[in-house]
């Protein structure tokens, strides 16, 4: 009885030292039309998923006009579904946009994008919105456009919350970053290394990269939320240069190239995929988002995460990604940031 007594004790005595954390299972959509299928909608029932960001647009860079314009505008087939969430609009800016644009510039841009975006609040009758996300990775140079941006938008809107994406080096390196005058961050963990580098060996996700930024993400001044990547994709090298992207590659058509290492192939003849011309002699680097990897940073963010009320994103939700997680390791990415 007595052991009873005392395992029982030391049971609860241990679960008092943990601290629990509040956690918000939330996922990206980045497609520019919104329709999920029934393995999508069960994989987020199942995750408990209540909050959606969906990107509305993205801003770029006219160069025939020399004008700042929405492009990959939203369109939702599943206009039900979405009212079923909390939304929060997502707009992606290229940093070009900034570099172009004077102060006057910038204020009508920020007045056309929050009116773009209740445009389609309304249109696709979105009650429930409890904030809006800009997504832009600035840099000293556009910071100071960038942030009037922001303050501009920010009188505009009816949602409660205005947040930004925030990159890994814009929260080490805040003296030449500064911190965005919105209310909340979402610290995108992923596109750590050198992409462009061909000695990289997955600049999409590096625990040990990662480790460089524990102390600031401790430090940060803005509550972070965050985000986490599922996606994955083709690095392609050509006469050692970067040449870009392939977000895709048939596996019988990876199976004619050379395997040049754990994850890397040779191009052995020219040939053509998805409209994409590759020759022989170009190198592609595949890189992903393992679970282990995954796992360590959740591990990480752990020890140094100061918010308490964390809401967490994975990018992105699309069928193809989604289904080569378990549900058991999804759910594993919410729950390890659920105590610390």
């Amino acid at each position: 009885m007595k052991w009873c007594l005392f395992l029982i004790a030391l049971t609860i005595l241990l679960s008092c030292k943990q601290s629990s954390r509040e956690v918000e299972p939330a996922v990206y959509y980045w497609k520019s039309q919104f329709h999920l299928g029934e393995f999508e909608k069960n994989t987020l029932d199942s995750l408990a998923v209540q909050t959606l960001y969906i990107k509305f647009f993205d801003i770029a860079w006219n160069g025939a006009t020399s004008q700042a314009l929405p492009v990959a505008k939203l369109y939702a087939r599943d206009t039900a579904y979405l009212r079923t969430k909390k939304i929060v609009p997502t707009v992606f800016i290229t940093n070009e946009v900034f570099y172009k644009l004077d102060s006057s510039g910038v204020k009508t841009l920020a007045t056309n994008t929050g009116a773009l975006i209740q445009k389609y609040v309304a249109l696709y009758r979105l009650n429930n919105v409890p904030e809006v996300q800009m997504d832009c990775d600035w840099t000293a140079s556009t910071r100071q456009k960038y942030f009037y941006f922001l303050k501009e938008i920010k009188a505009q809107l009816t949602a409660p919350v205005l947040s930004a994406t925030i990159r890994l080096h814009q929260v080490k390196y805040t003296s030449s970053s500064g911190v965005p005058p919105v209310d909340r961050g979402l610290l995108m963990c992923y596109n750590m290394g050198n992409l462009q580098k061909e000695q990289t060996a997955n600049s999409i996700i590096d625990p040990e990269e990662f480790g460089k930024y524990e102390s600031s993400i401790q430090s940060y001044p803005l509550s972070l939320d965050i985000g986490l990547p599922l996606f994955d994709w083709f690095v392609l090298f050509r006469d050692h240069h970067y040449a870009g992207l392939l977000s895709a590659i048939p596996a019988e058509m990876l199976r004619t190239f050379q395997k040049e290492g754990a994850q890397v192939y040779k191009v052995l003849r020219d040939t053509l995929v998805n409209d994409r011309s590759l020759k022989a002699g170009d190198i592609l680097r595949y890189e992903n988002s393992p679970v282990e990897s995954l796992n360590k940073i959740v591990i990480q963010l752990n020890k140094k995460l100061a918010t308490k009320n964390l809401r967490v994103a994975l990018y992105h939700c699309d069928s193809t990604i989604l289904s080569k997680y378990d549900l058991h390791d999804l759910e594993n990415f919410y729950s390890g940031l659920r105590r610390y």
